[in-house]
């Protein structure tokens, strides 16, 4: 397993369980078959390898997943779809990209909906109130209605896991800043190769996010949960 980076000073103040109680919802991104199947068109990356295992990634967002139903925290799972051409590309860079992307693909639109579907684990433990939504752009927050629900879910802290660490999840949280919101990164409910993996941590940790593992925001919601509108433990 992928030691976490060690939680950056500036965020050792903050009181997690006030953060992730009233007011948090669980953002995940990417946990889809392009990814976590073998035979996915991003399959070679091996992210898959170990994220079902005990204290895997996936593993872990299940878990965490599971933690914020029991206490009633909204749940949205993002999907990507740029990696197989969800629009036709404009610019002379997009057009680029997607030749070098595309160009050995040859999935059709069946195969296409299979990469951007949510692996099985996931599909079989949501809940019907839970939101899918998926996203052509680099940002979650582009091209979907992510903001409007958050809004209407009076949601300020955002619980972030997903894949990849240094791509989505770290543009994710950037941009949750930018927008006011308060991201908490759980690393070990991320994926990435692996050194890629470790310096986007180190990143957000340093700037952007606390990064904490999912005991620790486990804990820290059950914590909340427990707790009275003063913050003091009622059990």
């Amino acid at each position: 397993m992928l030691t976490l980076p060690e939680l950056h000073p500036q965020w050792q103040p903050l009181d997690f369980p006030t953060l992730v109680g009233a007011g948090a919802a669980f953002v995940n991104l990417d946990s889809q078959n392009s990814i976590l199947d073998p035979g996915g068109v991003l399959g070679h990356e091996e992210i898959w390898r170990g994220a079902r295992e005990t204290g895997g990634s996936l593993y872990n967002i299940l878990r965490l997943a599971a933690t914020c139903r029991r206490v009633g925290i909204g749940l949205i799972w993002l999907r990507y779809d740029r990696f197989i051409g969800e629009r036709e590309p404009g610019t002379l860079m997009d057009q680029a990209q997607f030749r070098a992307w595309n160009g050995q693909y040859r999935g059709d639109q069946a195969r296409k909906r299979w990469e951007a579907d949510l692996v099985e684990e996931v599909k079989a433990t949501m809940g019907s109130r839970e939101l899918t939504l998926v996203y052509p752009a680099w940002s979650i927050f582009i091209g979907t209605p992510l903001l409007r629900w958050l809004e209407q879910m009076g949601s300020r802290t955002l619980i972030l896991s997903g894949y990849h660490t240094d791509w989505c999840v770290e543009t994710a949280a950037r941009n949750a800043r930018d927008f006011g919101y308060m991201p908490i990164v759980v690393g070990d409910a991320c994926g990435s190769t692996d050194s890629l993996h470790t310096a986007s941590l180190a990143q957000i940790n340093d700037c952007y996010a606390p990064v904490i593992s999912t005991d620790f925001c486990i804990d820290a919601i059950l914590r909340a949960g427990n707790s009275d509108a003063t913050g003091v433990s009622t059990r």
